[in-house]
């Protein structure tokens, strides 16, 4: 009988493969950690739960091009007196 992926493995991917929230950048990130788990379950015997890890972080993979890219966050200086080291 063929193991079914942890529900604590697949719950995460769900989420970033179901909310268009998350960037592409979070869904390679994302996609290259399910790569090393299909990794380690290969290592360690579980072919069958390599398999499905690898499809997951292929469904990531597709699906990173058709989102956004991550905005970069933005402090504004501040107004008023600029910020001089050496001031004379």
């Amino acid at each position: 009988m063929k193991r079914q992926l942890p529900r604590c493995h697949r719950t995460p991917a769900q989420l970033l493969l179901r909310v268009p929230r998350f960037s592409s950048d979070a869904l390679l990130i994302a996609a290259d950690a399910y790569r090393e788990l299909a990794d380690h379950h290969n290592a360690n015997g579980a072919p069958d739960l390599a398999q499905q890890a690898m499809g997951i972080a292929r469904a990531l993979i597709n699906e990173a091009p058709k989102r956004a890219l991550a905005v970069p966050l933005h402090f504004p200086h501040n107004k008023g007196t600029p910020n001089v080291t050496n001031a004379h």
